[in-house]
This record gives C-alpha cells, structure tokens and sequence, in this order.
C-alpha cells in the first residue's frame, strides 16, 4: 500500500515487549502510514502490590522494593519506546512517546485515545480465540468493547 498522502491522522499505538506490537508497527508501516500522521506510542505498566503476608517475610522494606521494581519497569518501558521512536523517526513519522502506570491497562488505553483525539488505534492479537480470550481477559478485548475510536486488530500470523 505505501505511504498515505491525506491529510493527518492521529495514530495510536500500545506498544510492550511483545512480537504482537512489532506487528501492529509493521502493519502501520506497511499499510496506512502517511506523511502527516502524529504516531502516539504508549506503554501501560501494572504497579507492583504486596500483600501484609509478604512484607511480613521480606527482609527489606517492601515499598522500597516495590518503587525500585516500578523505576525499573518504567526505565524498561522507556528503552522499548526509545527504539520505536527510532524507527519511526527513520520513516519522517512525527511521534511520541507515554508510559502509564495503572493496574488496568484497558481503560488507561481507552482514556488516553479519547484524551489524544485518536483517529486509530493499532493494536496487535495474542490470537487466543473466543473462549480463552474470555476467560482470560484481554486488553485489546477489552478496548474493542469501549472505545468509540476505529481500532485496528492485527492477528497473529498463520501456523
């Protein structure tokens, strides 16, 4: 398909450490990028809670070890979308960049989309299939039911 032309589109796309968001950039690239598009990568992570059972066992302090563990995982976070940022930058894509902390990814993406005046949002499928993904929860399930912006799902590839 190429690159799209048209006038600008805001793009939003939630990113981990997964093949499902390398995929879901790919297909954007591949598929509807365009010139004028503002690309929104963001990067929810779940806080790390302890129980009373627990702090009860550790020898050091559980919320230092609960603010050192989150540091790290946003640091982690912002490595990840430093190298989408990268190669996004290398196709002239206009982009940024959000890391989230809050224990329920679905709404924080739903929130965020509607905050950014989203055109689209992009989203990669672990491809669980009807009934796992019920049992299991899913984030992109979960947006696809509550948000009022066009979402895009990419599926896993054929096995």
């Amino acid at each position: 398909m190429g690159v799209n032309t048209e006038n600008k589109k805001v793009v939003f796309l939630p990113v981990d450490a997964s093949d499902h968001s390398a995929r879901a950039f790919k297909w954007y690239l591949d598929n509807i990028r365009g010139k004028n598009d503002e690309l929104h990568f963001v990067y929810v992570i779940k806080p790390i809670f302890t129980t009373p059972t627990i702090e009860l066992a550790m020898a050091s302090s559980p919320i230092t070890d609960i603010i050192h563990s989150t540091q790290e995982n946003i640091e982690n976070a912002k490595k990840l979308l430093q190298k989408y940022l990268i190669k996004a930058k290398r196709f002239g894509i206009s982009c940024q960049a959000f890391v989230h902390v809050n224990a329920k990814p679905g709404p924080t993406l739903v929130k965020f989309a509607e905050e950014q005046k989203t055109d689209i949002i992009i989203m990669g499928s672990r491809g669980l299939g009807l009934i796992r993904s019920t049992l299991l929860g899913s984030v992109t399930n979960y947006v696809m039911h509550h948000t009022k912006t066009p979402l895009v799902v990419i599926p896993p590839p054929v096995r």
